[in-house]
């Protein structure tokens, strides 16, 4: 009887229009087709996260002549930084070379911060597509993602059994219900969280050896097979890869001191592993090495320990040893992003059980992240920050699987050469930049700033970014992307992210026609999104056909959800400030932040409206209202100070400045600006504490480092200010700077002669 009762309810709210619905795929507006679900993750995260898969249509029966391919995995297999040049964009056109004859279509699935749990779900919901060959890169998140034990929102990692049941429950329109029911019912707590990305995590540490990642490898041995079996039922052969990370140039995240040590041992830890530190930095390595294998002695699971002593190992050309210092360190650090050894173990054992069907692809042995790779190390070369791959990691990933595609379904086609491969996607050195800000909107924050290379990192990051935008700038360099992308276009019409590169191309080259004709022609190639006719209406009022632009606005806002609306309002700004009504975008604000209280991006955008209007008195209560709520907001503080120096008030804004720094210890500018100010008033302490701010969230120069370490002396912190000696001496060297090097150089010998 509760049986029939729940499923008479489930079909009574199905039947009221109740509800989302759950599946990976719903049916696209486009008869005949199918689409991917925008609320998917709702069953497996919060809502307000607002994590979504690509925006991708396809039929729901798969045409004749067709090669049709699932990508399953997470955000690497997606693509990030950017999905047009990862390796499901490049497989697709390996594969368009490899099957000359045939149609290819891609369903690329990736999604950021998932695990198995939800990819074994999208297994299933793609099934019914008919596919004939799944690609699966995944074993990134096990622990991190939903309902694994360092997960920032669903960390009690119940059974297995239990956690698909729930997800089930989750999705049915009476587990819907119930859950708005049960929200109504519990006190107000503000705004739900957003997602926060990988800083969210930081606090969420599980050490190398927590017994739970047993469970978590069970679960995904479990899952994995759970997705082959669906893949064998409906007769798909399957491409099956290791997972790849960077051990060489991924220093560990959150290193912990292993259980049970005494004080005594972790003071003299502590003076082995920094005095062992600043010897490596300041290039003696003998000394750094002993020191450092002092304090391995006392703690053999500090993970940044593992790691420098890597780095020297390598730096004496002892790559099996480096390799495998370097994995200690990877499964030592408690913030698991990239994932163990045993992960790619299970991958292995599953391939060989699985038949001929299944082809192993061991890219972590092939690309050096494995024990038993026997080439370079991983690290730069290959990938950008931790698992994420650079355009020649993407291109030998995308290259393998396509080998191993062609085996399993029996190609015969070409191999496509790097020139091709970059001509296929669109990928050329004006899309370089934007890749690289991608890169720098994750990297420069935490946790990466806990990591001990950060300022380095850091450094050489600024240096690659400085040297792309001048190529990128460059107006020959975007003409010859416009023609590039045309062509791509012309080979490949199909492909709506070509389209989507060729109108940024054309925006940047001036042609503001061309490039609304290329969004509209993306946006006839994908599924309706509230972000596509946005899009052209920007271009539309940048042409000066702002009845146009509002019109669509206006259409697009009636039928997008309130999140949808929030985030159309950049391009609402933009029409209101082109037109010179100012009141017309005052009152979109304030229904838009009745509609989403407490939506600070709203708030923050209000406040960059009025600035821009030229209404400097509300840009200034509105910036500070923020502060008053969001003391440490970044944005709001900038906002503020510009608004301040555009009425000429820059004694204040220097004052306010100096107000937040103990505040807004994350915003660089913010923390040089008060460097400069305290060091004029002959305030050294709080000059330091600045500069130290500033170095931990953001590019520094030798110049900075340097003067770090003439004011620890001169505070008679001689071991810290040795530290920053020998950063300074680091980046000196990245930045060319002969003569500061000398100089440096110069003065770690005099230290070090007078402490010998």
């Amino acid at each position: 009887m509760p049986a029939a009762l729940l499923a008479g309810l489930e079909g009574v709210l199905r039947l009221a229009g109740f509800g989302r619905p759950a599946t990976f795929l719903i049916p696209d507006e486009r008869p005949g087709y199918v689409r991917t679900n925008p609320d998917f993750m709702a069953s497996f995260m919060p809502g307000s996260f607002d994590l979504r898969p690509l925006n991708e249509r396809l039929a729901r029966r798969k045409p004749p002549g067709t090669l049709r391919v699932v990508l399953l995995g997470e955000s690497a297999a997606q693509g990030i930084p950017v999905p047009a040049f990862g390796f499901g964009a490049q497989l697709r056109a390996q594969l368009r070379a490899r099957f000359p004859g045939r149609r290819i279509e891609l369903l690329n699935t990736g999604i950021v911060a998932i695990n198995s749990h939800v990819i074994r779900s999208i297994a299933r919901d793609t099934a019914g597509l008919d596919p004939d060959l799944y690609v699966i890169y995944m074993g990134n998140n096990e622990v991190v993602g939903p309902d694994g034990p360092g997960s920032a929102y669903l960390a009690d990692m119940p059974p297995r059994w239990l956690i698909h049941l729930s997800t089930a429950v989750r999705a049915s329109r009476t587990g819907q219900w119930l859950g708005r029911l049960l929200a109504r019912l519990r006190p107000a707590r503000g705004r739900s969280p957003e997602w926060g990305g990988m800083s969210m995590f930081t606090g969420h540490g599980v050490r190398g050896d927590d017994p739970r990642l047993a469970s978590v490898d069970a679960n995904f041995a479990a899952n994995l097979r759970d997705i082959l079996a669906t893949a064998g039922r409906g007769g798909a052969k399957v491409v099956l890869c290791t997972v790849v990370s960077n051990l060489k140039d991924c220093a560990p995240f959150l290193s912990q001191h292993g259980p049970g040590l005494s004080a005594a041992q972790l003071r003299e830890w502590d003076q082995a592993h920094q005095a062992g530190l600043i010897q490596y930095l300041i290039g003696s390595e003998a000394t750094a090495e002993h020191q450092l294998e002092r304090a391995r002695e006392i703690d053999p699971q500090y993970a940044d320990t593992a790691y420098l002593l890597g780095q020297m190992a390598l730096d004496r050309g002892e790559v099996a040893d480096a390799r495998a210092d370097f994995l200690a360190a990877q499964h030592w650090d408690a913030l698991r992003f990239r994932p163990d050894e045993p992960i790619n173990a299970i991958i292995r054992q599953l391939a060989a059980d699985a038949g001929p069907s299944v082809k192993l692809v061991d890219l972590a042995r092939d690309l050096g992240s494995d024990r038993a790779s026997t080439g370079p190390i991983s690290g730069h070369e290959i990938l950008f920050e931790h698992v994420h791959f650079d355009w020649p990691g993407n291109v030998a990933v995308a290259r393998a699987m396509a080998d191993a595609a062609a085996d399993l379904l029996g190609g015969g086609g070409r191999d496509l050469d790097l020139d091709q491969i970059a001509g296929a996607v669109g990928y050329c050195a004006y899309e370089r930049e934007h890749v690289l800000e991608q890169v720098g909107a994750i990297v420069t924050h935490a946790p990466f700033t806990s990591q001990v290379t950060y300022p380095l990192d850091q450094a050489r990051y600024a240096h690659s970014l400085s040297q792309v935008q001048a190529v990128a700038r460059d107006p020959a360099v975007v003409r010859d992307a416009v023609r590039r992308l045309r062509a791509a276009v012309a080979a490949d019409p199909e492909n709506a992210d070509l389209l989507t590169l060729l109108e940024d191309a054309d925006d940047k080259s001036g042609d503001l026609n061309a490039a609304l004709a290329d969004a509209r022609a993306a946006a006839s190639l994908q599924p309706y999104s509230f972000a596509l006719p946005t899009d052209q209406a920007i271009k539309l009022t940048r042409l000066g056909r702002t009845a146009e632009a509002e019109e669509l606005l206006v259409r697009t806002a009636a039928r997008g959800s309130a999140r949808d609306r929030a985030l159309m309002a950049p391009a609402f700004a933009d029409l209101f400030l082109r037109e010179h009504r100012p009141d017309a975008g005052r009152r979109y604000f304030a229904e838009a932040i009745r509609d989403r209280p407490g939506d600070l991006s709203l708030e923050l955008l209000r406040a960059r409206f009025e600035r821009m209007a030229g209404d400097g008195a509300s840009a200034d209560s509105d910036f500070r209202s923020i502060l008053a709520v969001h003391p440490a907001n970044e944005t709001a503080l900038d906002g503020l100070l510009a608004c301040l120096d555009d009425l000429g008030r820059s004694a204040d804004g220097d004052r306010t400045a100096l107000q937040f720094s103990a505040s807004q210890t994350d915003n660089r500018n913010n923390d040089l600006r008060c460097a400069v100010l305290y060091d004029h008033r002959g305030d050294a302490a709080n000059e330091t504490r600045c500069l130290l701010a500033a170095e931990h969230c953001g590019p520094v120069t030798s110049g900075v480092e340097i003067k770090l370490t003439h004011n620890l002396f001169a505070e008679n912190q001689p071991e810290a200010a040795f530290l920053h000696l020998g950063w300074a001496r680091q980046l000196a060297q990245l930045e060319g700077e002969v003569s500061a090097l000398s100089q440096i150089d110069s003065v770690i010998a005099r230290i070090s002669s007078q402490h010998q």
